[in-house]
């Protein structure tokens, strides 16, 4: 069984997405935040690997999150400026919520398509993308080896050729 962890949020840096596989089976455990921090319950998804048809991981650049950031980011200076004690606190926070929302805009997303046209996405935070490429790699030994072993003729050609091993050492 191969497992792979990793971090969902940099502010949820606890929470962990999972994916693993089981024998026949690609298990996903995304978690599910509210107002990027607070921990609410998981989304699950259990794959049969004989319905994986393709996997890709690719870099995402999501504008939304990144103007948020930005946006944030802007308000935190403008909090600094001020020499009121409140407002360097809520600056602060300010600028924590803004580094977040600035490494979530830019992800590695997990695409498993499923031949029923179904298609999972798991996002990883940038600096774990090695692990987006990690999962990629074993999901896809995992469906060549399917293939493999569906594989009549290349079955049925391996089997003849340990028959005729056999017989030559006869």
């Amino acid at each position: 069984m191969n497992t792979i962890t990793f971090m969902t949020g940099l502010l949820t840096f606890y929470i962990k997405g999972e994916i693993s596989v089981e024998q026949n089976f690609l298990k996903l455990k995304l978690p599910n935040v509210i107002l990027t921090f607070i921990p609410f319950g998981a989304e699950k998804h259990n794959i049969p690997v004989n319905q994986i048809s393709s996997v890709a991981s690719n870099f995402k650049l999501n504008i939304k999150e990144l103007l948020f950031g930005i946006l944030e980011l802007v308000l935190a200076i403008i909090c600094f400026a001020s020499l009121n004690a409140f407002c360097i606190f809520l600056g602060i926070v300010l600028l924590i919520l803004s580094a977040s929302a600035i490494l979530r805009g830019i992800i590695v997303v997990l695409e498993v398509d499923s031949s029923a046209g179904a298609t999972y996405i798991v996002p990883f935070l940038v600096f774990e993308k090695d692990k987006a490429f990690q999962a990629e790699k074993i999901i896809n030994d995992i469906v060549t080896d399917r293939l493999n072993d569906t594989n009549s003729r290349q079955v049925v050609e391996n089997q003849t050729n340990i028959l005729v091993d056999a017989l030559n050492k006869r």
